[in-house]
């Protein structure tokens, strides 16, 4: 029987096998909204369920800092991500506390960071871009149902999902769209790389992942050399932001511009193409909602919003208290690990009616998909969504005709992305 006692919410293989544990969160937000978790193979950590304290504490980052850590492990992963950063350190000559990413920074760094990257993200900008990603969806989908009419079934995920994002991002940085595919494919062998399909033969997850992880800080190194030596200040991509901006009159090091290019590749591809992915499949599964979608197409911006609440590709931040603090009667000290889960939130029935129901209709939609609130909240959320409102128009005079194969072949990654693999589909028989 289900308890505070059994409960298990950090068993990748459980999220694999069985989704996300949505019993399990269920029962933390009813009688432990922030609960001491303790488990073999991770070190003790708050884990935090309810919408509103999610939101608390990321909008209160004097309190909470991301510096320390910002996923739970267990100690092999801490292991390998620690020896990948000495790495790093070693390769590019940095100290081997440096920050690795924008999430491990706090302000004033991390806002100024931000900052200079954020002309790229805003909305006005975004917008800027529509007519050219709807002409891109459009390519996209006609050689997607080339494909499934050629194969008699296409892998969503793959042949579709991944497409856009990958453009999109790429575009952004500044790659050359000559190396789009090989970027793809070493993100993916990065984040992926304990799945066979990634690894060379008589290669191990942990073989994969260094040489994925080097091609692609090769790669990146070279672009960015390349793009402070040309920095003339007139350059209006995000790497060539980074290569001509200055934080308190200083240029940024070569090392924190190449991490922070690597991390929105990352990022950038894997989270929007498996939001898409499971969005494709939220709407199959869901017949009615499809069809008020086809029926009525003006309705795709609130589809999108519930495609964010209902995926939540996001699983899981931490921070680090800085100071002691309560929550909800509960005694948080100083250097104590507390654990975000947002598919968590994203159920609350304290702020949605009905949230185990897919409903495009949806009114309100306060989803925190993209971490909630504060400065942390994702930068390329507009950027996201347009990629999704472009597919989904695209691809919707298509999906009343397709039907699943078979359940999508899923995974969790370090407990923190949610990894669609596989989305296979055929047309309706």
């Amino acid at each position: 029987m289900l308890s505070l006692d059994t409960l298990d919410i950090t068993d990748e293989q459980a999220y694999a096998t069985g989704g996300y544990p949505y019993a399990e969160w269920d029962l933390l937000r009813r009688e432990a909204p922030v609960f001491w978790y303790v488990r073999p193979g991770f070190e003790p950590f708050w884990v935090v369920t309810k919408h509103e304290d999610i939101a608390w504490v990321s909008r209160n980052t004097k309190v909470f800092s991301s510096a320390q850590r910002v996923t739970v492990d267990t100690a092999d992963a801490v292991e390998m991500l620690e020896a990948e950063l000495e790495q790093r350190a070693q390769m590019f000559g940095h100290g081997p506390d440096d920050p690795p990413a924008l999430s491990y920074m706090d302000s004033p760094r991390h806002r100024h960071l931000r900052q200079l990257m954020a002309p790229c993200f805003t909305p006005k900008a975004v917008k800027e871009l529509e007519e050219r990603f709807a002409r891109l969806a459009a390519s996209y989908v006609e050689e997607f149902v080339a494909h499934l009419d050629a194969h008699g079934s296409a892998d969503v995920a793959r042949h579709l999902s991944a497409r856009l994002p990958v453009a999109a991002i790429c575009e952004l940085v500044g790659a050359p769209v000559e190396d789009w595919d090989s970027i793809f494919n070493w993100t993916e062998g990065t984040t992926a790389a304990a799945d066979p399909e990634y690894r060379l033969e008589g290669e191990d997850a942990e073989t994969a992942f260094k040489r994925n992880i080097a091609a692609l800080n090769g790669y990146v190194a070279n672009l960015v050399q390349q793009r402070m030596a040309q920095a003339d200040g007139t350059g209006t991509d995000v790497l060539s932001r980074l290569a001509g901006g200055r934080i308190d009159g200083e240029p940024l090091a070569f090392h924190e511009i190449l991490y922070t290019v690597f991390n929105l590749l990352v990022a950038g591809i894997g989270t929007t193409r498996n939001a898409t992915t499971g969005g494709i499949q939220a709407l199959l599964q869901h017949p009615d909602q499809l069809r008020k979608l086809v029926e009525d197409p003006s309705l795709v911006d609130n589809a999108v919003e519930e495609i964010l609440r209902w995926t939540t590709i996001a699983v899981h931040f931490v921070r680090t208290a800085r100071q002691d603090t309560e929550l909800r009667g509960r005694r948080i000290r100083k250097g104590e690990t507390v654990a975000l889960w947002y598919p968590s939130g994203n159920r609350d029935e304290d702020v949605f009616d009905h949230p185990y129901r897919f409903d495009i209709t949806r009114e309100n939609n306060a989803q925190i998909a993209f971490g909630g609130h504060g400065e942390h909240v994702c930068l390329g959320s507009h950027l996201a969504r347009l990629e999704l409102r472009s597919l989904l128009t695209a691809v919707l005079p298509v999906l009343s005709e397709l039907e699943l194969v078979r359940e999508p072949d899923s995974s969790v990654l370090h407990l923190q992305v949610a990894e669609i693999k596989r989305l296979v589909v055929q047309r309706k028989k």
